[in-house]
């Protein structure tokens, strides 16, 4: 006799309007700081031969553009940390409201009421979220700045004339701004996902719901083995300690990359 399946609401989702939402926000910035600081370092190259005799040594491109790019690093530093603190605490906002919505959907088609309270462990993963989402924030203008002044030195130092290398630094300004793009793209997804999931972890605890069945996602290229079986099996875990999978504690969503979800399972 087969057992009978117990209770569930529906699956906890990630939204996909905060993930754009986030995504948006941060590209904003990347775009309008690879396009300042291309600007500045070709024009001090294609204004300054690299080799001429008369030129002052406080004159030297080499000199401008690395005072250049330092001074633009300062600048955007402070823009986006401006930025980290208003984006992250929108960001747990939005998150929140997602939640609540997903639980309250799911408790009005059982017929139940659900109320929503803040405990302090609701509010402990809420801060964790904003100062995870601030360091990553802030690491954006550090890695491209650290990157953009290796890549101008490696191209001085091959030689060339001017136009050859203003034309090989318009390039490598366009691959950096694309692989900052695509980090930036990935720290969206990946912290809208662990967002949720923390908060909607808290949220149905603090409702008495204690157990989730894993689901695993069927979007992902490469898809961890253990979390494909942990869906094929639907894997009962504890909400508060999540899923033991390849040798540690994870709830679905947590890892990178991962987009898996649960089923919040109803033993009331």
């Amino acid at each position: 006799m087969s057992r009978k399946r117990p209770r569930t609401f529906r699956p906890v989702n990630y939204n996909a309007g905060d993930i754009s939402w986030y995504r948006s926000a941060l590209l904003r910035e990347i775009r309008a700081m690879n396009k300042e600081v291309r600007s500045a370092v070709t024009h001090v190259f294609a204004d300054n031969p690299l080799s001429q005799p008369e030129m002052a040594n406080d004159a030297n491109p080499v000199r401008l553009v690395r005072d250049a790019i330092r001074g633009l690093a300062s600048k955007w530093m402070s823009r986006f940390i401006n930025m980290a603190t208003g984006v992250s605490d929108e960001l747990v906002t939005k998150t929140t409201d997602a939640v609540d919505r997903n639980l309250k959907a799911s408790a009005r088609k059982e017929g139940m009421t659900i109320q929503m309270q803040w405990t302090p462990a609701m509010l402990e993963r809420q801060e964790a979220i904003i100062a995870e989402n601030v360091s990553l924030i802030r690491s954006i203008p550090e890695k491209y700045f650290t990157e953009v002044e290796g890549m101008v030195y490696r191209a001085v130092a091959k030689g060339g004339d001017r136009k050859m290398l203003t034309d090989e630094l318009m390039q490598g300004f366009s691959k950096r701004e694309g692989i900052t793009r695509r980090r930036a793209e990935f720290i969206a997804r990946d912290q809208v996902r662990k967002a949720t999931s923390a908060l909607s972890a808290v949220r149905q605890q603090a409702a008495g719901i204690t157990h989730g069945e894993w689901i695993h996602s069927a979007g992902q290229a490469n898809p961890r083995h253990s979390h494909v079986k942990a869906g094929a099996d639907r894997l009962e875990f504890d909400l508060s300690k999540g899923a033991y999978l390849d040798g540690e504690w994870i709830m679905p969503g947590q890892l990178p990359n991962c987009s898996c979800s649960w089923r919040p399972i109803l033993k009331f």
